[in-house]
Parts: C-alpha cells; sequence; structure tokens
C-alpha cells in the first residue's frame, strides 16, 4: 500500500504530515529527510553513546532485543526509517538509545504546568537547530500524533500530542546504570495509542524502560497534570491539581541513587522552583519558557531550547515557539490530524506543499 507524505510551513514553523500504513510511511518519511537523516549519522562518532555501545556490547545488543520484542511496531518503524534513507540500521538504533547505555549524552529539556496549563522547553544539541520539524503521523488505524521531530529518531522524544486530546512533554534523565530492557523512546512511542492520561501511565508502569524520561502529561478537557517517572522496572505517579509544578533533568520522586544531575539540570530547577506564579496565563508560561529557563549552548552548556510548546487543557489550544521564530497558534486536534488549512487559518500565514 501506498503512503503519502506532505511538506508544509506555516509561519515559520516547518510542518511534514506523513499518512498511510505503517512501514511506508516511515520508509516514505526516511526517503524525504535521507539528507537530515544522514546529517545525524555523520555525528555518531563523537557521541558518548558510541563509546559507550563498544565498551558494553551485549547491554546494547540487550536492549535492542527488549526494544524489538516489547515494541515492535516502534522498532519495525525504525528500521523503515533507515531503510528509506539509506543509513545501516544499527546506526540509527545507536543514535536512538543514547541515554539508554548509562549516563553522560546529555540532558534537555524543562516542563511546567500549573492548572490546565502545560508547557515543554524541547533542548537539543546544535545538530539539530534548523532541521528539526514538526511532524503529524496519521497511521493507518492508530491515532493522529503530532511531535517535535529529530530525523531519524523514533518520533516520540520531545512532546506529544494526539487525537485523543493527550499532551505531554518529556524530560531527559541520566540513568546510572540502565538496565537491560526496552530503549526508552520505543516505549515513549507505544504509550502515544493510549486514549486516556490513566491508559498512558498503565502503559509507561507495565514496560520497563532502560534508560530515563520523565513526562508531564494532560488530556484537553481535563484539568490537571500527571507527572510520572520511570527508569527500569520503576515508575513514580504524581497527581498535580492547581498547583504550580516544574521538571527539569533528575528525578524528584524515583530515588535520587538512580540517577546523576547535572549543575545545569540543578541550576534550572533553582530557577523554576523561584517562579512562584500566582495566576498564570499562557503568555506568562511562554515568556518562562523562553527566557528563564531558555538554553543557548553557550558557557558550556552543549545543548540549546529548540522549541517550545504552551497547552491550555481547558479549551485545547497550542501556542508554538521555534527558535528565532514567531510563535504559530493551533487547536491541538487541528495538529494531530495535520489540518494544515485550519492552523494556516488561524495564523493568517501561507501554507507550502
Amino acid at each position: 500500500m501506498v503512503a503519502t507524505l506532505g511538506e508544509h510551513r506555516v509561519g515559520d514553523v516547518r510542518w511534514t504530515i506523513v499518512r498511510g500504513p505503517r512501514e511506508a510511511a516511515f520508509r516514505e518519511l526516511g526517503a524525504y529527510a535521507a539528507d537530515d537523516i544522514r546529517t545525524v549519522v555523520d555525528g555518531l562518532p563523537s557521541w558518548p553513546v558510541t563509546a559507550r555501545a563498544r565498551r558494553s556490547p551485549v547491554l546494547f545488543r540487550a536492549v535492542e532485543s527488549a526494544s524489538q520484542v516489547e515494541h515492535p511496531d516502534a522498532y519495525a518503524e525504525l528500521t523503515a526509517l533507515a531503510a528509506g534513507a539509506g543509513v545501516p540500521f544499527d546506526d540509527l538504533l545507536l543514535a536512538n538509545l543514547r541515554g539508554d547505555l548509562g549516563a553522560g549524552d546529555g540532558t534537555g529539556c524543562t516542563d511546567l504546568a500549573h492548572g490546565s496549563l502545560l508547557g515543554h522547553n524541547e533542548d537539543g544539541a546544535p545538530l539539530f537547530d534548523g532541521i528539526g520539524r514538526l511532524l503529524t503521523l496519521l497511521i493507518d488505524g492508530e491515532p493522529g500524533v503530532c511531535v517535535w521531530w529529530y530525523p531519524g529518531f523514533v518520533p516520540a522524544n520531545t512532546f506529544t500530542v494526539t487525537t485523543h486530546g493527550l499532551v505531554w512533554g518529556i524530560d531527559s534523565v541520566s540513568v546510572v546504570a540502565p538496565s537491560p530492557c526496552a530503549g526508552r523512546h520505543f516505549l515513549a512511542r507505544t504509550a502515544q495509542r493510549a486514549t486516556s492520561v490513566a491508559e498512558a501511565v498503565s502503559v509507561l508502569r507495565s514496560h520497563a524502560s532502560a534508560g530515563g524520561f520523565a513526562y508531564t502529561m494532560g488530556q484537553v478537557g481535563v484539568p490537571g497534570a500527571t507527572v510520572v517517572e520511570k527508569a527500569g522496572h520503576q515508575t513514580a505517579v504524581t497527581t498535580v491539581g492547581s498547583g504550580f509544578s516544574w521538571h527539569t533533568n533528575h528525578f524528584r520522586h524515583l530515588p535520587p541513587d538512580l540517577d546523576v544531575a547535572s549543575e545545569e539540570s540543578l541550576d534550572r530547577a533553582e530557577v523554576c522552583a523561584h517562579l512562584a506564579p500566582s495566576n498564570p496565563d499562557v503568555e506568562w508560561l511562554v515568556s518562562a519558557l523562553t527566557h528563564d529557563v531558555r538554553r543557548d549552548a553557550v558557557g558550556g552548556d552543549p545543548l540549546m531550547t529548540l522549541s517550545t510548546l504552551v497547552t491550555d487543557l481547558a479549551d485545547g489550544t497550542v501556542t508554538l515557539v521555534p527558535r528565532g521564530g514567531s510563535p504559530l497558534r493551533a487547536r491541538a486536534a487541528d495538529l494531530a490530524l495535520g489540518d494544515v488549512d485550519a492552523v494556516t487559518a488561524l495564523n493568517g500565514a501561507i501554507s507550502v506543499e
């Protein structure tokens, strides 16, 4: 069966939309983004995970095996992506297992939540500045999913918006001694099929992951946020009602000996802890993320803030701020459905196919 791919630009935001059967869709995506995927692969030799995989080949293959067995659909997607791009599968697997083979790969992202508002800063390496983009996946028989996509990656390690109204951001956490479990990207991709926060939490509880992620999630029309910390077989779930919540790149609820917190993450945590908003709105949250905890890959910090996403769960509206660009506003449902016309109309922008 045939998959279709459309490339659009709404304002300053690049947006790729793929429709069709799973493997055909990811093969098409790989072929379309082949140059950007090769850029990522070319950078792999300098990534800490490469040396780590050489030192621990047994762990590397154990994590691969668990990923394939427990998350066969996501594994098949990565396989098709590599085939479409014409790059070795092991190269993309290695990139996707950074953070699953030990600490030291660099950690990024900040999440803030208050009442019906969820905010996420997507922090990544300068390598991804200019090649990252919105990606909507409309895989046959599955809920539509919109993410910020790093070419070559399983589309699940940044922020997620689905047609079931689920919204979450993910913070990377460096686990000191990973378990030989499935890669965290693969688990996060499986969780995107959930129909509710409760179901997503159940998926995360019932599957182990080698590396660590912290999810700050909510659902359109349902007030409050849920924070899920995941590493190995351990899961910590915290419900946030009307108060203010924040998360950076170290665990706050799982045992502290599981991870190692960088000074940079602790510094951002200190900033977040002193934000103390009294009556925040979308504009306040956008400002806090794009100013107070923004990263610019300077002063020894290897990462930069590539995009910022703030969702108002009360009405389902999303504000996306790309690095160096103007904000884009959209309904979460329109992003997940790939409704370019609706998003373009809301922003008065020109969409280019």
